[in-house]
């Protein structure tokens, strides 16, 4: 037997994601929301564009996204209809999102995959601006803490930690080095950077909880225990943040290796999932590509349905 259904991008999931819905006709689970198992096709506000749900106040905006590979600019994606000829090579699948975000070392380099390793972790953001070759209160705040072994074993569990120095290696000529510079210059201006160190703590979705800024030999217990209290309250505001989207229609999917994802559930057709993260990256699986729990959370809902 055949199944098919779609849905569209709303307030709201299924029962079991929370409910609630501003507007639109009651759904086949009894609330005023959309059936992602229902009947219907993609609509056409899904085939390219639409706002991206965290909004250019907060997440990563898309003048500063260094990375298209890796953080799917929403705009430049185009949607068809579930009978088109080759659905897969519409957007990326769910094995891509959850490669390995490349090796950097403790400090990442990469504001885009810092900040997609930070979503698929759910650890708050450890932004430092510094000035390696100019700022002795950043090389002070490195030797007394950042290069601690005691340090790096905490904000290994803790942080994705992430690097943005104003020293840029190459000819001021070349063209990297000048995007690098004007990204960094990007950065300092979205963030509100004066001087160096500058330590931020963002949320995985963006949400800055603290700000440190400046350091004094002698002050790397003060310093770590404001970090232990950001990371404290960073970890309190996504948790409100996720129940708050859970509302929406979001959770968390993961694959058989244990990899996690947070997103909402376009439509399913035929065993295959259509889905879309909170900061509108689109991408697509199979059933048999996720772990028992969601096969088993997806079989639920079709019993619901007698679709089965």
């Amino acid at each position: 037997m055949k199944f098919r259904w779609c849905c569209l991008i709303a307030a709201g999931l299924l029962a079991s994601c929370g409910g609630g819905g501003d507007g639109g006709g009651a759904g086949p689970m009894g609330g005023m929301q959309p059936d992602p198992f229902g009947p219907g096709s993609i609509p056409a506000e899904l085939r390219g564009g639409g706002a991206t749900p965290l909004g250019n106040s907060g997440g990563i905006p898309d003048a500063l996204r260094d990375n298209a590979g890796v953080v799917l600019d929403h705009e430049d994606i185009v949607f068809t209809d579930p009978d088109a000829e080759d659905p897969d090579a519409i957007v990326p699948e769910l094995k891509e999102l959850l490669s390995a975000v490349p090796s950097e070392g403790p400090w990442r380099q990469s504001y885009s995959n810092a900040f997609k390793e930070a979503r698929h972790s759910d650890k708050p953001v450890l932004m430092w601006f510094t000035d390696s070759q100019n700022s002795p209160n950043c090389k002070a705040l490195a030797e007394e803490l950042f290069n601690t072994q005691d340090f790096e074993e905490w904000a290994a569990g803790t942080f994705v930690r992430l690097q943005i120095d104003q020293r840029i290696d190459g000819s001021k000529l070349d063209d990297s080095t000048s995007r690098k510079s004007g990204f960094v210059q990007d950065l300092k201006k979205r963030y509100k950077i004066l001087g160096q160190p500058n330590l931020l703590v963002l949320t995985p979705s963006g949400e800055v909880i603290g700000r440190y800024k400046g350091y004094r030999r002698g002050q790397a217990e003060y310093k770590w225990g404001q970090l232990r209290q950001a990371a404290m309250l960073a970890g309190k505001s996504h948790e409100a943040w996720k129940k708050k989207m859970e509302k929406k229609g979001y959770r968390t999917w993961s694959d058989p290796r244990g990899r996690r994802i947070f997103a909402k559930l376009l439509s399913y057709q035929a065993g295959k999932l259509l889905l879309m993260e909170p900061d509108g990256t689109r991408f697509q699986t199979s059933e048999k590509n996720l772990s028992p729990r969601d096969q088993d959370w997806i079989a639920n809902e079709k019993r619901k349905r007698g679709m089965e």
